[in-house]
Formats: structure tokens, C-alpha cells, sequence
């Protein structure tokens, strides 16, 4: 059987609950993504991109230091 490659995802919010939330109720690997990390705020979550390079950043627009856009 051929393994099947997953893409990578960074999720980014302030909200811890939320952010949290995201993370463990959204069955990842079901959808074909593996969650590779998560930040609270925009400074680490550029960083966190930059040293993991995921395929997908998911993202809060409003957030501490550096905003999701």
C-alpha cells in the first residue's frame, strides 16, 4: 500500500482556548494534513513557518506583535 503524503499545518491565534480547540477536535491526518505546530502569537508563528515551511498556515488576522496577514 503507498503511503499517503500529508500536508503540513501551522495553526496561529492568541486565543489559547480557541487555538487549542483547533488543534485537537479537527481530525488532521483524516483530512490529509499533519499538524506540525502551533503559535500564540504572529512573532512565532512567522518563526515557526520559516523554520518548518508548512504547506498551510492557518491563522488569526488580529494577533499580538506581528498580525496574521
Amino acid at each position: 500500500m503507498a503511503e499517503k503524503n500529508l500536508y503540513t499545518v501551522v495553526v496561529a491565534d492568541d486565543e489559547d482556548e480557541l487555538r487549542e480547540a483547533v488543534c485537537a477536535m479537527i481530525p488532521w491526518e483524516a483530512l490529509g494534513f499533519h499538524l506540525v505546530g502551533s503559535a500564540s502569537n504572529g512573532l512565532d508563528a512567522l518563526e515557526l513557518v520559516e523554520q518548518l515551511e508548512p504547506d498551510l498556515l492557518l491563522t488569526d488576522i488580529r494577533m499580538p506583535f506581528i498580525t496574521g496577514i
